[in-house]
């Protein structure tokens, strides 16, 4: 259900020192680009740190690391003056940090890569995905999706509650939206 293009990053990453970067706020898509990478790369490690808790990075090629910006300082410094490609997921940008230790950075800022088109794919194909038997679901027109774009940002988890609603309200049937 991802809709993310990440084939730009493969060659990239392959060479060690190399590190990409997707900056943006919960829901814009960093983990998407995250497992989109990893599922293309067979030795990939990836970690996920939750929110107040520390977690193990753990040895891969690459290092993929969800909501980097809470590695430890320690942590900081022990992949980022590694050789081993690096994968970030970040609210944080580690640009400067990177570059002194010697990286080559690629920063991704995740709400520049949603647009319309694609936020109407996306929200088409998780209606469709939790459909609960046949007949008609709604879909969401490019119109709307533009119109949900500009009130809410590219926050798909926000936009997706507020379908959600919306859906739960409509009383006469299927319809697009």
């Amino acid at each position: 259900m991802a809709d993310v293009e990440v084939e730009e990053f493969d060659e990239f990453l392959r060479e060690p020192g190399s590190v990409v970067q997707f900056l943006g706020e919960k829901g814009f898509g960093k983990t998407t680009h995250l497992l989109a990478i990893r599922s293309r790369f067979s030795g990939a490690a990836y970690v996920h740190i939750p929110e107040g808790e520390r977690a193990e990075v753990p040895d891969g090629n690459p290092q993929m690391i969800d909501e980097a910006q809470r590695l430890t300082r320690w942590q900081q410094h022990r992949v980022f003056f590694s050789d081993v490609p690096l994968v970030l997921g970040t609210h944080r940008d580690f640009g400067r940090q990177l570059a002194r230790a010697g990286r080559r950075v690629r920063t991704v800022a995740v709400d520049d890569r949603m647009n319309p088109t694609r936020l109407t794919r996306i929200l088409n194909s998780r209606i469709e995905w939790v459909r609960r038997d046949k007949g008609p679901v709604p879909s969401v027109r490019h119109e709307t999706a533009a119109r949900m774009l500009k009130t809410f940002g590219p926050d798909v988890r926000r936009i997706q509650c507020e379908l959600y609603m919306t859906f739960q309200d409509m009383k006469d049937g299927i319809r697009d939206v």
